[in-house]
């Protein structure tokens, strides 16, 4: 905790908590014994590589059908909509995970609809 910051420096954040911080991160990362080493792992999942393979390809086929974002972070659900094929808007309803969607997923998807996604 910083108490009565020097105004001749500033008095905003990085201003007065960041010389501090430089100070106490130069002291961990010289006094700490650090080997960087990196393990070089060749390992291939089957499973992860089909399932990511069988979701590629469906979203390559089904660019014009409503997939399902019931879970999804508003944000990313946004970004999901934003990449269809299909000229949409989208209306976000409060914030956080998506609880509910207007359109039902696999529904094709008409130029200029309204998508309204309800999260909390």
């Amino acid at each position: 905790m910083i108490h009565k910051p020097s105004t001749k420096v500033g008095y905003y954040g990085a201003d007065v908590s960041g010389p501090v911080f430089k100070r106490i991160a130069q002291k961990i990362y010289t006094d700490t014994p650090i080997i960087d080493e990196v393990q070089t792992l060749d390992f291939q999942d089957n499973l992860v590589n089909e399932d990511f393979e069988n979701y590629f390809e469906n979203a390559r086929k089904y660019k014009e059908l409503m997939p399902s974002v019931v879970g999804m972070s508003a944000m990313d659900a946004i970004a999901l909509l934003e990449n269809l094929q299909v000229n949409i808007k989208v209306k976000l309803n409060g914030n956080g995970t998506i609880k509910r969607q207007s359109v039902s997923k696999h529904q094709k998807l008409q130029a200029n609809q309204t998508i309204v996604l309800d999260a909390s």
